[in-house]
């Protein structure tokens, strides 16, 4: 049963400013780990104005990349090799035929593999609130879906093409989210699939309480650490996440990575590692 309208009936608006400055984001938002939205934030950027889909044709290095498809936090599914201009191509193709697609980059260094671009956005307010930060794209069709999952870092999230949206559930609802133990670099999956939902299995899931955005281009989002977020994209969507930590989160993140990735820590029981 698909119970994301039911979902979004109930839920409540994420509070929205029209700009903000570093001291009412750490003040306000990260200090009480509360979202955020700041309406045409990046509506200045020169990723804004100038990034869709015939721009990154136009880049004259081509990358080597991995895609995922359909649902990563439900589905077992598993990486899939590229380069970034096929993709690009297929994305385009897909737009002007009407054609689905599942595939969807994740997670992208964009800045590492274009150094030249680096400088179309600006996270600066944000990264006075943070020690250490990881900025990556996210490049996929309509349609994409992300499960409700929480991250261990502050997302600070900026919608560059196309709509998306996002449903929001504070911490104090993690019970209602059935944790998932299954490993997952930063993250923590739930096992509650809204898109398939089992009220029998999971039935204190619609006690929690929701909050829900539609982001346009130009806005951006503060989703605090911890807090729940499903994501889906309305149109073909380009995204810039900036994530925040802390030196010791990063610290422990790359340890249980670096355990993981050698068999000492739920070796069998993730979703990243190719079986």
């Amino acid at each position: 049963m698909n119970i994301v309208n039911d979902i979004l009936n109930r839920s409540t608006p994420i509070e929205t400013l029209e700009s903000i400055d570093y001291k009412t984001l750490k003040q306000n938002h990260i200090n009480k780990k509360k979202p955020v939205v700041i309406k045409g934030f990046a509506k200045d950027w020169g990723a804004t104005k100038n990034w869709n889909l015939d721009y990154f044709l136009d880049l004259e290095d081509d990358k080597d990349i991995t895609l995922l498809s359909g649902n990563f936090i439900k589905e077992d599914n598993r990486y899939k090799n590229s380069t970034f201009r096929d993709y690009i191509l297929k994305l385009k193709d897909a737009e002007a035929n009407q054609q689905t697609v599942k595939d969807y980059l994740t997670t992208l260094d964009i800045f590492n593999y274009f150094p030249h671009l680096n400088g179309d956005t600006d996270f600066s307010i944000f990264e006075k609130c943070t020690a250490v930060n990881d900025v990556t794209a996210w490049i996929g069709p309509k349609g994409t879906i992300s499960g409700f999952h929480n991250d261990t870092g502050k997302n600070f999230y900026a919608q560059i093409k196309g709509k998306k949206m996002f449903i929001l559930a504070s911490t104090k609802y993690n019970q209602n989210f059935y944790p998932s133990d299954k490993y997952i670099n930063g993250a923590v999956a739930s096992q509650v699939d809204i898109n398939n939902f089992s009220p029998e299995k999971f039935p204190k899931f619609m006690e929690a309480e929701f909050k829900s955005v539609v982001l346009e281009p130009g806005d951006a989002l503060y989703v605090p650490s911890k807090w729940w977020h499903y994501v889906q994209s309305f149109d073909t969507s380009i995204s810039i996440s900036n994530f925040g930590y802390s030196q010791l989160e990063l610290f422990s993140l790359r340890a249980l990575n670096f355990l993981h990735r050698r068999g000492f820590y739920k070796s069998k029981n993730c979703f990243c590692c190719k079986k």
